[in-house]
């Protein structure tokens, strides 16, 4: 029943943020009080440091905390995201893992956080790029085979309403980007920053920006990652 309400819910839904809305409150009723929607747009050098969090309900404070420590070159949560295909939880992978000083101490204090029973769905896209969504709990309950099986249906739907909606709003703005933008785009795609990419392309840097800007303006974004992660769902780039 709790499936076919939120299937409801994502075929009922106009915009992005109704979405999250309904996909928030029927993972509330599972008992999960935190989700975490993210995406590494980079398909040639993917990796933990390349990732764009789309919506979270994870306090800022630890993101902020988990920039700081700079934690993202050493998770090996972010690392098995990309290797695997099937959902998996957070305790049972970091229990086969031999984890240095500093990885054991990032998982010390995810849970001195309240971030229990990690569970992530990762989601492979058809051009290399992988999406995600991990679920947890402000307090450990444990997890069960339902709680893995109903999260995987949830996390995949609303994955692929969401990319629904980008696209409807992507076809709706039409404006496409031009061959300048597009291979802009595909240097940082290969990782550039501003004044590599334009080494690369023959242009200034302050070039590069201002065709970053225009493309951040035609796809209603407000980051260079964000530019990326919608180009290549709308199959402006291919990288």
């Amino acid at each position: 029943m709790l499936v076919d309400e939120f299937f409801q819910t994502t075929a009922q839904a106009t915009t992005q943020v109704d979405l999250i809305e309904g996909f928030r409150a029927t993972m509330l009723s599972l008992g999960f009080d935190r989700v975490h929607y993210f995406g590494y747009p980079n398909a040639m050098t993917r990796g933990p440091s390349t990732e764009v969090t789309l919506f979270t309900m994870i306090p800022p404070e630890w993101f902020e905390h988990y920039d700081a420590e700079q934690y993202e070159k050493i998770d090996p949560l972010s690392e098995h995201v990309i290797q695997s295909h099937v959902p998996f939880e957070w305790d049972k992978v970091i229990g086969t893992m031999e984890l240095t000083r500093r990885q054991k101490r990032l998982i010390k204090e995810i849970r001195e956080a309240s971030l229990h029973d990690g569970v992530t769905v990762p989601i492979h896209g058809p051009f290399g790029q992988v999406n995600g969504v991990s679920y947890m709990r402000s307090s450990a309950q444990g997890v069960t085979a339902r709680d893995l099986h109903i999260g995987r249906v949830l996390a995949v739907q609303f994955h692929q309403a969401y990319t629904a909606l980008d696209e409807t709003a992507g076809a709706d703005a039409g404006s496409p980007l031009t061959k300048r933008e597009r291979d802009v785009l595909l240097r940082l795609v290969e990782g550039l920053n501003n004044a590599v990419a334009g080494e690369r392309l023959g242009i200034s840097e302050h070039s590069v920006k201002f065709h970053l800007q225009n493309v951040c303006k035609k796809l209603g974004v407000n980051s260079r990652v964000a530019a990326v992660v919608k180009a290549i769902r709308l199959g402006l780039i291919v990288p």
